[in-house]
């Protein structure tokens, strides 16, 4: 699920000193005039979709960020969520009341019209066939994507419902609440089959895994609860950032889960064991949604420091947490590794720094693989 939490949180928002860490996997971050508000990716990876706090949206390049497409004044407000689907013939973009239909030249082609209040967040189904939208109240609507029209209202919630999302398998439509609860309606029937208890605050986030089994829930109590729907269960409540959780994500391979939050951190976990593996922590800002790159060596985020980031899901994440200490001794036993030595040319130097990269990934793949190996991968 793509959707941000809007500017009128602002105020919940604080700082929390965390310090940087020695590693940086950060890739490339572009700064804009006004906040980026949300962010989605294409199917084949090859478009990045960012609303903006403005009203216009942007198709960039994944790789360079560079602007592709630009549409302004697509919504009168904040465009507060993006999409396409699998035919990637045509763009969704909601913000304020409306979300319309663009073509690929950024032309509108369509409006679908039915929330009284502001759009939070609205998704596609993978099929293509569907689209939920959500809004500030209850009911969050189920539509027909091609034909345009409301399907059902769904109804149930107590409280203002803003997290909703398809199953990989579109089988399911996952809901979260102020109510404190999550739903998961069976799409054929439009009726909740089950119902989950645990968040002690609003909802603002949910992610299906790849393989359907599992629920994460990202809460404003600063908690990622963790679900497992063939057991009804809660496998895990991971616990760790210092302020309310606005997104959260599974990786592509469903081996990992990324989580953003006010506190200016996003934190990377171990699905199964429910560790923290990492802490990105070079964000100015609270941080407000997030998306994986569907080949998942890497992601997006965007904050309120007005940037979008592109972040690396390097091996070597994994290879220090489980086998820091014979990796560093691999690379400190070995003198390509050392600093420029005395009387050595420039030109020699930067020749060795050449073989100590090739070096440096033959010793970081050994120990990649035996990661593997301990992980069952």
């Amino acid at each position: 699920m793509k959707h941000a939490i809007k500017a009128c949180l602002l105020g919940f928002f604080i700082s929390t000193g965390m310090s940087a860490q020695v590693e940086n996997y950060l890739s490339k971050r572009n700064k804009y005039n006004t906040n980026v508000s949300s962010i989605n990716i294409s199917p084949d990876g090859k478009l990045l979709l960012a609303g903006f706090g403005d009203g216009s949206f942007r198709v960039l390049d994944p790789e360079s960020l560079e602007v592709k497409l630009e549409v302004p004044q697509a919504h009168s407000r904040a465009v507060n969520a993006m999409d396409m689907p699998p035919k990637m013939d045509f763009i969704l973009s909601a913000g304020d009341k409306t979300m319309k239909l663009w073509d690929l030249s950024g032309k509108k082609i369509g409006n679908l019209n039915a929330h009284a209040t502001n759009i939070w967040n609205a998704e596609i189904s993978h099929d293509g066939k569907h689209l939920v939208s959500s809004a500030f109240n209850k009911t969050f609507l189920l539509w027909d994507m091609y034909n345009g029209v409301v399907l059902e209202k769904m109804r149930s919630h107590e409280d203002v419902t803003m997290a909703v999302c398809f199953s990989p398998d579109d089988r399911w439509i996952a809901s979260g609440s102020n109510d404190l609860n999550i739903k998961i309606w069976d799409l054929e029937s439009r009726q909740v089959i089950k119902t989950f208890h645990g968040p002690t605050q609003d909802v603002y986030d949910l992610s299906f895994s790849p393989d359907n089994r599992l629920l994460a829930v990202a809460s404003k109590d600063k908690s990622i609860r963790i679900y497992n729907l063939e057991k009804d269960s809660l496998i895990h409540n991971l616990k760790g950032h210092r302020d309310m959780v606005m997104e959260v994500e599974f990786s592509p391979d469903g081996q990992t889960l990324i989580s953003g939050s006010a506190d200016q951190s996003i934190y990377l976990w171990d699905v199964a064991s429910g560790e923290r593996l990492y802490a990105y922590l070079e964000n100015e800002a609270a941080v407000l949604d997030l998306v994986f790159h569907p080949d998942g060596k890497s992601f997006y985020s965007v904050s309120f420091a007005k940037d979008l980031t592109r972040w690396e899901l390097s091996d070597e994440i994994f290879v220090i947490k489980y086998f820091e200490k014979p990796y560093r001794e691999a690379l400190n036993a070995d003198p390509i590794f050392e600093a420029r030595r005395k009387g050595e040319s420039k030109k020699d130097f930067q020749l060795r720094q050449r073989e100590a990269a090739a070096k440096k990934k033959e010793i970081l793949n050994k120990y990649y693989q035996l990661y593997l190996s301990k992980t069952g991968s």
